[in-house]
């Protein structure tokens, strides 16, 4: 083999059980690709400890479901296509783990969802909460991953402004997805982060509607006062931020300069999981997901993305992704729940944000 383009590294690995990352950057133009070459791939306890390390990070959304939050140590990466004949001498050589066959639970019917979500609807009109968002999840059969490499560019052609990404770490999870929301960035001069809350048809006429202004300004209200505890930030928004088919409420958090490492490791704690994807109160809400929503989430409504050895990092809410099967995907969907939701709306909303995905994978669902 005298090169490989990143879609043949990402057939590779899949096939040879190899653990390893690929994205694309929103507005970028080139795919990056890291795998692990040797070694199980850590838990992540602290950033401290990946001061020196190039890799990706994979989060879920909550630890006690059976998903642990993993680091994918960049041992090999290159971008788009290399001709090193280390790196692909590297990648024939690399460890071969053994990944787990095991299928996707059913899906949630429709009947199902409206009960799940007239219950939310029920526990927030009593106020036991502002908001809480309610997930589902789609059973597709499909060869998922030898159709990987092609659902990966799909995607970045698709949504030129997304971050999408494809992860893998075998026995544990195979993830892929294309997410417009920022949990935490930071370069080399800037922190950033984003409240991104309620949702509509790309087009739609008019003001936003009432539920949708609240989901967003309960949302923007809650970061805005964690952010209080490292220092000042500039605040740009709300305006309206197109994400594939749908638009949402986006309110931009910015600060000059770079996070020490410390507050680095305190703000991803106490950012995720934010009331875009969990509610608000945060603890009531969750308890209220606990006790209604029908599914493990697992790595969905979590959050992933690269992380490098200068500091720099780019991590992303785990929005309209899937986990990938050897016979199947499931594709994952939610939405936030008022006391002001209708059931059958809350539905019609995850069709419409499925598309996504759907789209994607050839799939009429």
């Amino acid at each position: 083999m005298q090169q490989m383009d990143v879609l043949e590294a990402l057939a590779f690995c899949l096939k040879r059980g190899i653990a390893f990352y690929a994205y694309r950057l929103p507005g970028g133009k080139s795919f990056c690709f890291g795998a692990q070459l040797e070694g199980e791939v850590v838990c992540l306890d602290s950033v401290e400890n990946l001061a020196d390390s190039d890799g990706f990070v994979a989060v879920p959304f909550r630890e006690d479901e059976g998903a642990a939050p993993l680091f994918i140590r960049g041992d090999v990466v290159f971008e788009d296509m290399t001709e090193e004949q280390e790196v692909l001498a590297n990648l024939q050589q690399a460890e071969r783990k053994k990944g787990v066959d095991v299928k996707p639970k059913k899906a949630c019917s429709r009947e199902e969802y409206r009960k799940q979500a007239d219950g939310m609807i029920g526990a927030l009109q009593q106020k036991v909460a502002r908001k809480a968002v309610l997930a589902r999840g789609i059973v597709v059969e499909s060869d998922a991953y030898c159709r990987a490499p092609q659902w990966f560019e799909s995607l970045a052609l698709r949504y030129p402004d997304a971050f999408v990404f494809l992860v893998s770490v075998p026995g544990k999870m195979t993830w892929m997805g294309a997410t417009p929301e920022i949990l935490l960035k930071q370069g080399e001069r800037e922190v950033v982060t984003m409240s991104l809350a309620g949702t509509r048809k790309v087009g739609s006429v008019g003001e936003w509607g009432g539920k949708e202004l609240e989901e967003q300004r309960i949302v923007t209200e809650y970061i805005a006062d964690l952010l209080q505890k490292v220092g000042e930030w500039c605040v740009e928004g709300p305006f309206t931020k197109q994400a594939g088919g749908v638009e949402h409420l986006c309110t931009v958090f910015k600060k000059n300069g770079q996070l020490s490492l410390v507050d680095v490791e305190r703000l991803r704690r106490i950012l995720h999981p934010t009331p875009a994807v969990g509610g608000f109160p945060l603890r009531e809400a969750l308890e209220i997901i606990r006790r209604e929503e029908g599914i493990h989430r697992r790595y969905y409504a979590g959050y992933v993305g690269p992380w490098y050895r200068s500091g720099c990092f780019q991590w992303y809410v785990n929005l309209r992704s899937m986990e990938l099967f050897p016979g199947a995907v499931r594709l994952y969907v939610g939405g936030g729940i008022t006391a002001l939701s209708d059931a059958e709306k809350e539905w019609e909303e995850t069709v419409m944000k499925s598309r996504t995905l759907l789209d994607v994978i050839g799939n009429d669902l």
